[in-house]
């Protein structure tokens, strides 16, 4: 049986800054396109707080979408996530050979 592996493709809008990014579920994907967004964007970025004794210190727990909406949110735009159309399948080719049906004896 044949397994296919459906790809998400998403876009990220920021201000006048776009970027796309794909992954194997559509929050992979958003969480991809986020990172790509925090590495690449020449917004300035927000001076960091040092964290609360009370909230989580495990920086590792925040996901690059939770940053990025952050980031958007102080900046008071913003961040528009749209899914876009799925690509097609690199390794499908479709199968034309009819000579079966004609060559019948």
């Amino acid at each position: 049986m044949l397994q296919i592996n459906q790809m998400f493709s998403v876009q990220l809008s920021l201000g006048e800054q776009t970027w796309e990014s794909e992954g194997s579920s559509i929050k992979k994907a958003q969480q991809a396109v986020a990172n790509k967004a925090l590495t690449e964007s020449t917004l300035p970025k927000p001076v960091q707080k040092p964290p609360k004794s009370s909230v989580n210190n495990n920086p590792g727990s925040i996901t690059p979408t939770v940053e990025l909406n952050g980031l958007a949110m102080k900046r008071g735009e913003p961040a528009i996530y749209r899914p876009l159309d799925p690509k097609p399948f690199p390794n499908y080719r479709a199968n034309y050979n009819f000579r079966g049906m004609y060559n019948q004896s």
